[in-house]
């Protein structure tokens, strides 16, 4: 049967060989993403989820290795293509919009030229004729007075707009799949709220495939279609927006939805998820969230747990529903 998902990782694994030995980032994960639709990938740092997004750009590098899996993008899988075809296709498939604009942008380039580069890179044309469809471009994603702002550099504007200009270059070359790695999270509250709303109206208007990375699960709430919990390296509960703020099942994701704050119920103080993040380079075969749990069974020390299916797509590694 042919697959009809956009994009799908199978069983894919990544490591990275340290001095003091291998980390493993990421653990025979596996999700699909379906056209149109918002996924949120959802974890602590450390949990796997922007390296498990690097892998599907093709951004991991020595030391770090893709051990095992596929990564089908219309059935075709990016691990067995060459590095010219994956240089098409970031950018112009596939984009990704990274965490700290003011790191991503070059200082000493214009934002014109900035964005020029990055339709260039897949569309034949020249800068004069580039100009209509680098204002498009920011108009698109908000910014006012596009004609003045390409000729500006990027300290000359605010963090908000540095992200609109890192959302706009990803946008440059009409992508199906848009992965947002923490878009907002060098941004003030307001300025969040303004940037997550920006990728929500894109995504309705233009009709693209959005991975939203993030450790808030607010931000994903009001954004995603299906939610992805990750915890060291593993995907650990899966399912609708409703299947995972309605009915969450492993601990970990009750423990997290917990940490939230309400404005619906009174709250005295916030509740933490008691421990330490698990130690990459020491993992055990058991759940990785067995030292930090309270209800931790026996078996979970030693077993990795097997999946289980509720109604629907929502899934859940853990003992407590062997």
């Amino acid at each position: 049967m042919e697959n009809s998902s956009l994009l799908e990782l199978k069983n894919v694994s990544v490591s990275f060989y340290t001095p003091l030995g291998e980390v493993k980032a990421v653990n025979d994960i596996s999700y699909k993403l379906e056209k149109s639709s918002v996924l949120g990938i959802v974890g602590e740092s450390g949990s796997g989820k922007s390296v498990s997004a690097y892998s599907i750009m093709g951004l991991i590098d020595n030391p770090g290795k893709i051990k095992s899996g596929e990564i089908l993008f219309e059935g075709r899988d990016l691990l067995k293509i060459s590095e010219e075809e994956k240089r098409n296709l970031r950018g112009d498939q596939i984009s990704m919009i990274f965490q700290d604009p003011m790191t991503s942008l070059n200082p000493v380039y214009t934002v014109g030229d900035q964005i020029f580069e990055a339709l260039a890179t897949h569309h034949r044309t020249t800068k004069k004729a580039s100009i209509n469809r680098i204002v498009e471009l920011l108009d698109l994603v908000g910014i006012n007075e596009p004609r003045k702002r390409i000729k500006q550099y990027p300290h000359e504007l605010s963090g908000g707009m540095r992200q609109r200009i890192m959302i706009a270059m990803a946008l440059a070359g009409d992508p199906k799949v848009l992965i947002a790695d923490e878009p907002t999270t060098a941004l003030d509250v307001t300025i969040q709220a303004q940037i997550l709303e920006l990728i929500k109206d894109i995504q309705k208007k233009i009709q693209m495939a959005v991975i939203l990375i993030t450790h808030d699960f607010g931000i994903v709430a009001d954004l995603a279609d299906d939610i992805i919990v990750m915890y060291g390296g593993s995907i650990i509960e899966s399912g609708s927006v409703y299947n995972i703020f309605d009915n969450p099942k492993h601990p970990y994701t009750k423990g997290l939805l917990k940490s939230l704050p309400r404005v619906d119920i009174k709250q005295d103080k916030l509740i933490p998820i008691e421990g330490t993040p698990i130690d990459l380079l020491n993992m055990r075969d058991g759940c990785p969230f067995s030292s930090r749990c309270e209800e931790c069974l026996k078996v979970c020390i030693d077993n990795k747990p097997n999946v289980t299916s509720f109604e629907n797509t929502h899934k859940v590694s853990c003992w407590l529903y062997r």
